[in-house]
């Protein structure tokens, strides 16, 4: 399972860790109190629903890892 790293950075499966600003983590989750939107750093994306992160598409792995 992917790993959510306080307060703003996020770890794949994979090995890839992905860095953040806080504030910009913030304003995400209030955007997705309705809807999804995701967040990408290089070729991996986190995708935030209902406030909270909750996977990271990897392009190495092919698949979604639901962060933990």
């Amino acid at each position: 399972m992917a790993t959510e790293l306080y307060p703003s950075s996020y770890r794949c499966d994979c090995g890839e860790e992905l860095y953040f600003f806080e504030s910009t983590v913030e304003e995400m989750k209030k955007m997705s109190k309705n809807k999804r939107v995701h967040l990408g750093e290089g070729k991996h994306t986190v995708v935030f629903y209902k406030e909270e992160a909750i996977e990271i598409i990897c392009p190495k792995l092919k698949k979604c890892k639901i962060i933990d």
